[in-house]
């Protein structure tokens, strides 16, 4: 029941290389129509399209909705600077006009995650996905966040929310018998995860199996191999002393494979 491997990348999406987050793209729809129907931004006769900073008439055309000038050097690599004009807000003065709650849009940008999630309570679209990056371990990521500055694992969350809010995971619903499955490939999503947010990026990845999805998961963290139904042990060391198969199988079977790096470290935490 394999339809598609959705790989994960940190490509940016968008028109400068200091773009937003793709998965913000569908929040940022929701907040742009928002601000868009405030009775000034209709009297204006304001379209969702003057809230993006990616395009002319609400942008800061001196830094292009960049936030920053970049700067460059001739014999030091290049920096980039707050913007004078805007000093980093991305917009001009006539969208800062417009406000939601006493929020402007650029102050809306510069909001956790978890914040955005609280202050937009009232309006479920745009809650849903934000409390999807909080449960994943990203409410401290704010909505303006460059994708550049984004490590691997906190890109490969973000894909991972953009599927749970498409599949409607977190409501529990299983594929129907007609449907079939994605498979998805993740490496290392763990990385720089405090122990909390590895137990709720655990949960996600719970979320998509018992709707009827296929997780594979490349990964060293022992709370993660611990959960799996299966798993493969390549070794026994890197490089050429690897890419051998040491054990496969339950987590369970695993821990008992003698010679398997793993094993004695997977044991005491199955309390085997």
């Amino acid at each position: 029941h394999i339809a598609g491997v959705h790989m994960v990348d940190q490509s940016p999406i968008g028109k400068t290389s200091r773009s937003t987050p793709a998965t913000y793209i569908k929040v940022f729809d929701e907040i742009r129509q928002l601000f868009a129907g405030l009775p000034t931004a209709r009297m204006r006769g304001y379209t969702a399209s003057r809230f993006s900073f990616n395009t002319d008439g609400g942008r800061c055309e001196t830094c292009l909705g960049q936030g920053a000038i970049k700067l460059e050097m001739s014999f030091l690599p290049s920096s980039w600077l707050p913007c004078s004009e805007c000093n980093g807000s991305r917009y001009n003065h006539q969208t800062l006009d417009i406000t939601y709650n006493g929020k402007t849009i650029a102050d809306v940008m510069s909001m956790t995650a978890a914040e955005a999630a609280e202050f937009f309570d009232a309006h479920p679209k745009i809650r849903h996905a934000l409390r999807l990056l909080v449960e994943t371990g990203l409410g401290y990521l704010t909505l303006g966040q460059p994708s550049p500055t984004l490590s691997g694992g906190e890109a490969q969350r973000i894909k991972l929310v953009t599927e749970l809010s498409r599949t409607g995971a977190t409501k529990g619903r299983r594929l129907r018998e007609d449907q079939r499955g994605n498979f998805y490939l993740l490496e290392e999503p763990t990385i720089g995860l405090h122990m909390a947010d590895v137990e709720q990026l655990i949960g996600i990845l719970h979320r998509l199996t018992d709707e009827g999805h296929t997780v594979v998961v490349i990964e060293h963290n022992l709370s993660v191999i611990a959960e799996a139904d299966y798993v493969i042990e390549i070794g026994p060391e890197a490089g050429a002393q690897g890419g051998q198969l040491v054990a496969a199988g339950p987590p369970e079977e695993v821990a008992q494979v003698q010679g398997s790096p793993t094993a004695p470290f997977l044991k005491p935490l199955l309390n085997l």
